[in-house]
């Protein structure tokens, strides 16, 4: 893990547009979490993962369509007792967590990097949402999953769920959510089941700690 932040980490008011951990040469491992919806367990999920991988320096980024009164688009979280979502991640041990909301998806691709940029000590990077892929989002030699929560009824799933089925790497389904229970679009994936009030288990944190630590370390 790396040292704690200290003041040589670009400020998140400096306006700084380079990319510093690329351009140091340290690779970000990269974890993006989509879900079925709202209240499905993304958060829950990405904490779980990032409590049990603490040999990554996290900074966590939540994605929303939906405008929060913060002021701003890309937010970052400072309140490691918040019971927002931001908060929940800081808590988990992230080091940095941001919130980008009410922009278009380009925007959001663009806003994640100047995260990456403004988290430049971290290396790993949690992006949770249904409207980023990895690609988007990593450089040459990056390594990167994607896994989507699911849970509740298929009839309610967003359609951003489906839309992102093609770039999903594995399943978590989340309050013991069954396959037979849905018509999954994401054929032939790795799944993960969860009982109800669990958000991870040790078969998930291996699988996605040897997809983001391969040929690390």
């Amino acid at each position: 893990m790396r040292e704690a932040r200290t003041e040589a980490d670009p400020s998140p008011c400096s306006g700084r547009q380079i990319n510093l951990a690329v351009w140091m040469g340290v690779p970000v491992a990269v974890l993006v979490i989509a879900g079925s919806g709202r209240g499905a367990g993304k958060t829950a999920v990405g904490c779980a993962l990032i409590a049990a991988m603490p040999e990554l320096s996290w900074a966590a980024v939540k994605v929303t369509s939906h405008r929060h009164d913060v002021g701003e688009e890309l937010w970052e979280e400072l309140d490691h007792g918040s019971d927002k979502d931001t908060g929940r991640y800081l808590a988990a041990g992230a080091r940095r967590a941001f919130l980008i909301s009410g922009v278009s998806d380009s925007q959001a691709v663009e806003l994640v990097a100047e995260a990456r940029s403004q988290a430049s000590l971290c290396d790993g990077l949690l992006v949770e949402s249904n409207r980023i892929s990895y690609e988007m989002i990593t450089n040459q030699g990056e390594t990167a999953v994607t896994i989507a929560v699911l849970s509740g009824e298929e009839a309610e799933w967003k359609p951003s769920l489906r839309d992102c089925a093609g770039h999903v790497d594995a399943l978590v389904l989340a309050d013991g959510l069954l396959t037979n229970e849905f018509e999954s679009p994401f054929l032939r994936k790795p799944v993960f089941g969860l009982s109800a009030g669990e958000w991870s288990v040790p078969e998930l944190v291996r699988f996605v700690r040897g997809r983001l630590l391969l040929g690390k370390g």
